[in-house]
C-alpha cells in the first residue's frame, strides 16, 4: 500500500512538473527590436601588428645576412641588401 501511493506520488510530481515546464515554456515575453546605424568606421589593427613603413624592414624577406666589424649586411630575395653600419 505504501509503495502504491509512493508509486502515484512521483508520477504526480512528474506530471506537475511537466506541465509546469510546458506552461513556463510556451509564455513568451515582449521582443524589442532595436535598429542600430553605422555612423563612424574604425580600422581595426590586431595586437603586435607593426606596418612596414620605409624606415622598417621585412625580416621575412631576408635570405642571407653577414657580420663583420664594421656593421650587418642583410641580403633581400629580390637581390637587394641593406647595410648597418656600426
Amino acid at each position: 500500500m505504501k509503495k502504491t501511493f509512493k508509486a502515484i506520488g512521483i508520477v504526480a510530481t512528474i506530471g506537475i512538473m511537466l506541465v509546469s515546464a510546458y506552461m513556463l515554456g510556451t509564455t513568451q515575453a515582449e521582443t524589442i527590436t532595436e535598429i542600430q546605424t553605422v555612423t563612424e568606421t574604425r580600422e581595426v589593427v590586431p595586437d603586435g601588428y607593426i606596418p612596414l613603413h620605409d624606415n622598417i624592414v621585412d625580416m621575412d624577406a631576408v635570405i642571407d645576412f653577414s657580420a663583420t666589424e664594421y656593421g650587418l649586411q642583410l641580403y633581400f630575395e629580390d637581390g637587394s641588401g641593406y647595410f648597418w653600419e656600426r
